[in-house]
């Protein structure tokens, strides 16, 4: 290569470009080529999946005739099963006829294994539907050999996205395979729906199954959302508004309200059954319990609340009320018997209710199995709609694709032949013209060296006419030797430029910055990169002085962005870290002075409450002492009556025991009368015993004579009539005694209780003279006792005088202390308002518990600032040492101090990082130290700067986090 002409390397240039050319134009038509056949493999694919499309509808349509067949045990749509059948076995003849001369199966093996998974599939189905028609198959074996063969043939569309080799496409197969398994999905929830409300019964798994395929539908329906056209999305968001889909809405609510309704139902028939109100009820009149009857009381509100949550659902119907009336009327009537404690049993209204609630667990309001039924065939005839669309939109951009590529081919293989015939004209062209110009360039370009060198003193160019690049130079050349003593001068002006700047930043001024522009790259960089030193060391001042700016401002919050933060490394990041620690001790202190504050205004409003309070108990005592001290007089009033009252009681009293005495006496004479009664009165009972006696033997003997007159004849006629009158008499006689018998013993008996009464006057005025003897000592204690009261009120009522001066001296000390307490309150106030004139962060507040940890901790972060600068100013030295390590500095020994003493904080997850981020501060300053001493780069040593810098501020506020948790632990 070195031995060939220059005038051979440009030929062999210029030919090196045309042939690369040529390989890349190969290429390019290759790639079309190839996409041309990607795009008819695609193709090939869509007119498979159109096959597998109409054998899918067809399928899904059989599987719902053949469930309805078999639960209507071969009754109903048996001729429609019938006719898709041989529909569908038509559409398997057609997919596998054009399987026959699909080339794709060749070529992709995934394809090949989902064929044969199909093959067998079809053999299942085929041999159940022969078990279909006889009805010797059952509905879930039926159902789950269709759903089998459906996913068979939903597998392939995954494969679309295989075959979509643009963008455009790739989202409208998406978009098409969404909408396939949102119908698949359409069918099952229909199925599930269909099942609950002829059954009219919601199972756990039926309700789990029905959730699952409702949320992937709408996990699809987002996912066709994302990829369809903007037509497609019209249409659709614009057919979720109309009937269908609020009616299929409408269905899903009353399923998910039923499941609410089952729950309140359980809870309503929990709160009434064992263990609940009325097992409650039957106890509470055995045992009489106050447990059982707030057991009652309890469950009935648990049933009222369950009750009042089933009413608030919406759509309730005016059925259902009616029956949750019935049973809450029921259960009320429980409960105002037992609160009444009167047995309430009503069969009649308990088999009501238990009616009731069979009832509204057994019914799905708003179920409609036809309407259900109907608006779900519309929603999937929609969906197959929007499928139908995608498909043709699919097909479209095919077709547009293709005729794409081929107009790019053609035009590619016209545009290549064209510039090959240009491109070898001129490459003949140049070479001629090259040749030439070299030749005068290399004698001016021997011209100059001479010149260059001060072998000459003028220098001869030669003029190259023209205007390619050889003239150029030549041109250029000559220009360039009168521009270099212009660079020198100019160069000059800089450094004395640079020189006075450095000047004025020494001064302490960085606004100024070096604007004459260097004519040398060199002498360029060097001012960018010093202006650029000013302008950051200025951004770096102004991020600290607006850190201080809004320290005095009282925002502790603030913080520094990424922006103001970038470049606070080295002695800018100590300085930054000192500001952040005077930042964090302010905020502490505001955060105590704060904490302070809340506790004196809260003990300071306890204070006013208190002495509020005491100076109306004062007022209050003050008031009750005056009215305490008039009751003790007119209570001494009182007193001095009651004396003189006890006076006439013990005349009256002396009175009434000489009354006594002369009653005792009149009842004892009396009683000795009543025994002289008796004595006279058993007299008469012994003569009128004689006379019963003597009219018994008259009576005897007139019978006799009776007898004698009988037997005598007409001779004792006369006798027998004086003996008739004899009995007579000594009847009458003996009636007479009886009734005289009777009254003396009546007398008798009165006499006896006019003697017992007499008795009992005589014993009653006995103890009536002993009662009043009684009588008279208490009374004559009472006036005793009534004259010590007397005194002992005098007294009560000096000392309630001086009780009540005393009172109102309290009235005023409490008034002293209320405005005392209203200064401090003030005080505290305007303690509250200075330190909320300061922003600082709400942890704050949470964290100054322990004021001897904050000392030691803040001396700690100030301890690691001092840190890094101490190894900071030995680095121009280059030379390597050993830092201190993480456990020999003074927050290494409180660390190991803390951990030996076991303190509580030691136990928590931020202590370890702690230790950790303290670690990473020594290793990194290690690192830097380590680093500068070899001369590595400053992109290096400034990535390790910044590191020190976030490991210290993390160090920071780990501590900070530490004072944190000692603070709660010490308020446990």
């Amino acid at each position: 290569m070195n031995n060939l002409r220059l005038k051979d390397k440009i030929f062999l240039i210029l030919v090196l470009p045309l042939i690369t050319i040529l390989i890349l134009s190969f290429i390019s038509l290759y790639n079309k080529y190839e996409q041309k056949s990607k795009m008819n493999d695609t193709s090939y694919y869509i007119s498979f999946i159109l096959k597998v499309s109409t054998l899918l509808g067809d399928l899904q349509k059989e599987r719902e005739y053949a469930l309805t067949y078999l639960d209507s045990y071969g009754k109903d749509r048996k001729e429609e099963l019938n006719s898709q059948i041989k529909s569908s076995e038509i559409k398997q003849e057609e997919l596998k006829f054009f399987l026959n001369n699909f080339h794709l199966i060749e070529k992709d093996n995934n394809i090949s294994t989902k064929l044969e998974m199909l093959n067998k599939s079809i053999l299942d189905l085929t041999t159940m539907r022969n078990k279909l028609i006889d009805l010797k198959i059952n509905r879930l074996e039926s159902y789950e050999t269709y759903n089998k063969y459906i996913e068979s043939l939903i597998s392939f569309y995954d494969d679309l996205l295989i075959y979509s080799n643009n963008k455009e496409l790739s989202k409208h197969s998406q978009a098409y395979i969404s909408l396939i398994n949102v119908v698949e999905k359409a069918y099952m929830e229909k199925e599930i729906v269909s099942g609950i409300f002829s059954r009219n019964n919601i199972s756990n798994e039926d309700y789990n199954r029905l959730i699952s395929f409702i949320s992937s539908q709408n996990s699809y329906l987002e996912v066709f959302s994302k990829n369809a056209s903007l037509e497609q999305l019209e249409f659709y968001k614009h057919s979720m508004n109309n009937e269908v889909f609020q009616k299929i809405e409408n269905f899903r609510n009353v399923i998910y309200s039923k499941i609410k309704k089952d729950a309140y139902l359980m809870e309503i028939k929990e709160s009434l059954g064992y263990g609940g109100l009325i097992h409650s009820y039957k106890d509470y009149f055995i045992e009489q319990k106050d447990s059982l009857l707030n057991q009652i009381q309890k469950n009935h509100t648990k049933m009222l609340k369950a009750i009042k949550d089933y009413k608030r659902i919406e759509n309730i119907t005016k059925d259902e009320i009616e029956l949750l009336d019935q049973i809450q009327e029921t259960f009320d009537l429980y409960m105002s018997n037992a609160f009444d404690n009167n047995f309430f049993n009503d069969s009649v209204n308990d088999l009501k209710t238990i009616k009731a609630l069979n009832i509204l667990s057994k019914n799905i309001y708003g179920a409609n199995l036809k309407e259900w039924e109907d608006f779900s065939y519309k929603k999937i005839e929609f969906f197959e709609q929007i499928k139908d669309k995608t498909i043709n939109n699919m097909l479209k951009n095919i077709d547009e694709n293709s005729q794409n590529l081929n107009n790019q081919m053609i035009l590619f293989i016209v545009f290549l032949l064209v510039l090959l015939i240009v491109i070898f004209i001129s490459i003949s062209f140049i070479l001629k013209r090259i040749t030439v110009s070299m030749k005068k360039f290399q004698n001016n370009l021997n011209e100059f060296f001479a010149y260059s060198m001060r072998e000459k003193d003028s220098i001869i160019l030669d003029e190259i006419d023209g205007k390619d690049e050889f003239a150029l130079m030549t041109l250029n050349m000559n220009k360039e030797i009168i521009k270099i003593e212009k660079i020198i001068e100019n160069d000059k002006e800089v450094l004395l430029e640079i020189t006075d700047i450095v000047e004025k930043v020494n001064n302490g001024f960085f606004e100024y910055s070096i604007k004459t522009k260097a004519s040398t790259k060199e002498l360029e960089a060097l001012v960018e990169i010093i202006n650029k030193m000013i302008d950051r060391t200025k951004l770096k001042i102004d991020s600290l002085n607006l850190l201080l700016n809004s320290y005095t401002q009282g925002n502790y919050k603030f913080k520094l962005d990424e922006i103001h933060k970038k470049g606070m490394y080295g002695d800018f990041g100590t300085l930054c870290s000192s500001t952040l620690l005077l930042g964090q001790s302010s905020s502490e202190l505001i955060a105590m002075i704060t904490n302070a504050g809340v506790d004196l205004e809260k003990n300071t409003k306890v204070l006013t409450n208190s002495s509020n309070e005491l100076a109306i108990s004062a007022t209050e005592q003050a008031s009750s002492l005056e009215q305490s001290s008039a009751a003790l007089e007119q209570i001494t009033a009182n007193i001095r009556n009651n004396n003189e009252n006890m006076n006439k009681m013990m005349n009256i009293a002396n009175e009434l025991n000489e009354a006594s005495n002369v009653g005792s006496q009149a009842a004892t004479q009396t009683s000795i009368s009543m025994d002289e009664i008796n004595e006279k009165v058993h007299a008469i009972n012994d003569a009128i015993a004689i006379i019963d006696k003597i009219a018994f033997q008259t009576n005897i003997l007139s019978l006799n004579a009776a007898v004698e007159a009988a037997t005598a004849g007409e001779a004792g006629k006369g006798f027998a009539v004086v003996a008739a009158e004899v009995r007579n008499l000594a009847n009458r006689s003996s009636d007479a005694a009886r009734e005289i018998k009777n009254l003396v013993e009546s007398a008798s008996v009165k006499s006896n209780e006019g003697k017992v009464i007499a008795d009992d006057m005589i014993k009653g005025y006995e103890n009536l003279t002993s009662k009043i003897s009684q009588t008279k000592d208490i009374i004559q204690s009472v006036t005793l006792f009534s004259k010590e009261q007397e005194r002992g009120i005098i007294q009560i009522n000096e000392t309630i005088s001086r009780l009540d001066g005393a009172t109102q001296k309290n009235v005023m000390t409490a008034s002293n202390i209320d405005i005392l307490s209203n200064e401090v309150s003030k005080l505290s106030s305007r303690l509250l308002d200075i330190t909320s004139q300061s922003q600082i962060d709400g942890r704050y507040y949470e964290m100054v518990e322990n004021i001897n940890l904050i000392k030691e901790v803040s001396k700690y972060k100030n301890d690691h600032i001092n840190f890094k600068k101490s190894y900071y100013k030995n680095l121009d030295s280059f030379e390597d040492c050993s830092v201190v390590d993480c456990n020999s500095c003074n927050m290494g020994k409180w660390i190991n101090s803390c951990e030996n003493e076991n303190k509580e904080f030691t136990k928590f997850n931020e202590w370890n990082l702690l230790k950790q981020n303290h670690k990473d501060v020594h290793e990194k300053v290690q690192a830097y130290v380590s680093k500068n001493a070899n001369k590595e780069k400053n992109q290096i040593l400034r990535k390790i700067a910044s590191e020190i810098e976030e490991s210290t501020a993390k160090v920071f506020d780990s501590l900070n986090d530490v004072l944190y948790i000692d603070s709660e632990l010490n308020k446990r």
